[in-house]
């Protein structure tokens, strides 16, 4: 995979874009130093509604970006690494620095339920993205920065474990589920490895904050989008990130 990484210069920039579609200068464009990443329209509601946030009228329609507090954003993106590589790349651009990523996860190991709170401390690469911006060929790519996370979210019960990312939904194969699971991988899901490996070549910050939504460690596929715990474990989650994260 490492034939991927080409450390020359990329024709194409995030800076150039934006302006192309916002027609708006660089001033008009800047972004506080730190973002969340959500992406349910839920779960922006309940960020932004607590803060009474308004968005950013220079990105738009390009991007809704709406300013929580003076020093953090929140976006939503649509599922899978590429999209959240581009709006690291985008947002970074304009002056943010830390990424947080309010996820959702399978759970593959006998210790994941439906609702269970995840730090994903590292994430193994089965993405298309990371290749492209690590020149390692390392299976796993991690956040110290996400480590750091997991003593303070502690007493919310977050666990910060292992992920498998992968960009194939369709392909989370029984033989697969039984292999990373024996090797300690909690859940699988198709964002994370690709914000932390974009995120750690440009220098950023990222961590990634899971909710299990369903569960696949049983050899049977069992949602629990509905469910009460589920629904439990996501005001949980909003409420921590507004009240630790949100500055």
């Amino acid at each position: 995979m490492k034939r991927f990484f080409d450390p020359s210069r990329a024709i194409l920039e995030p800076r150039s874009l934006v302006r192309a579609f916002t027609r708006n200068e660089e001033h008009e464009l800047a972004l506080p130093e730190r973002a969340i990443i959500t992406f349910s329209n839920g779960d922006l509601k309940r960020l932004t509604e607590k803060a009474q946030a308004s968005a950013i009228a220079a990105w738009q329609p390009f991007r809704t970006i709406y300013l929580l507090a003076p020093s953090t954003v929140a976006v939503n993106s649509f599922f899978g690494g590429p999209n959240v590589a581009a709006l690291v790349e985008e947002m970074s651009s304009f002056g943010v620095r830390e990424f947080i990523l309010w996820g959702y996860c399978g759970g593959i190991s006998g210790s994941s339920g439906i609702g269970s709170l995840y730090i994903a401390g590292r994430a193994l690469r089965e993405d298309g993205i990371s290749y492209h911006y690590l020149e390692d060929d390392h299976e796993f790519v991690s956040s110290e920065w996400a480590k750091e996370w997991s003593a303070g979210a502690g007493h919310e019960d977050f666990q910060c474990v292992d992920v498998w990312s992968t960009d194939a939904i369709y392909r989370e194969t029984h033989r697969k589920i039984i292999e990373y699971a024996k090797r300690g991988i909690a859940a699988v899901e198709m964002e994370t490895a690709s914000l932390y490996a974009v995120c750690q070549a440009k220098g950023l910050k990222a961590a990634a904050f899971l909710v299990v939504s369903d569960l696949i460690n049983t050899g049977t596929w069992q949602p629990g989008f509905h469910t009460r715990p589920f629904k439990e474990a996501v005001k949980t989650m909003a409420r921590f990130l507004t009240e630790n994260t949100v500055r």
